[in-house]
């Protein structure tokens, strides 16, 4: 067996990619997440491994809420903006013309988005560089690409190979 090196975790990639958003006391912000993952159905759960050095981090645990926003790779520009740029260095950032966002009951949410899934704080662990985020999916908006299943055929998701690298399904789906 080889030793752990600090890139192990792309071993696990590409992953699909999303943007996560909060917003709390009049601030708001997105960053692009590929460690996004279900850890139950029911009740309805998801997992973020979130940096707690991020802004949006800390929105989440202030306001309690955040957004998990599926993105069309026509939206690549979006997520990867948001994904490397830092509210902190650049307190501008959701100005961007190119970042398109609105706001209901302290969610936001990316306009074009495929889907997006609302989400309230449930808990979170301490694991390292990252923090382990769960969160319960209260509510759901499905514009497209989703029926119930993802459309791989119609549409083409955002997948993260690492740093700055991406790629996208190729648009057909093997049923076994």
């Amino acid at each position: 067996m080889g030793s752990v090196k600090a890139d192990w975790v792309y071993l696990l990639h590409p992953r699909p990619a999303f943007v996560v958003c909060s917003s709390a006391e009049n601030v708001y912000d997105c960053l692009a997440a590929s460690w996004v993952t279900p850890v139950s159905r029911e009740p309805p759960i998801l997992m973020v491994a979130l940096s707690p050095r991020r802004a949006t981090y800390s929105l989440i645990k202030s306001s309690g809420k955040a957004s998990v926003n599926v993105l069309d790779w026509s939206m690549l520009d979006v997520l990867h903006y948001l994904g490397t740029t830092s509210l902190y260095k650049n307190p501008n950032k959701m100005a961007n013309p190119n970042i398109k966002t609105s706001i209901s009951d302290g969610y936001v949410r990316i306009e074009g988005a495929l889907a997006v899934l609302y989400c309230s704080l449930r808990t979170f662990l301490n694991m390292g560089d990252h923090d382990a985020v769960f969160l319960d999916v209260v509510a759901v908006d499905v514009n497209r690409g989703y029926k119930p299943k993802a459309e791989v055929a119609s549409y083409n998701y955002i997948l993260h190979v690492g740093g700055s690298e991406y790629t996208t399904n190729v648009n057909s789906v093997m049923v076994l």
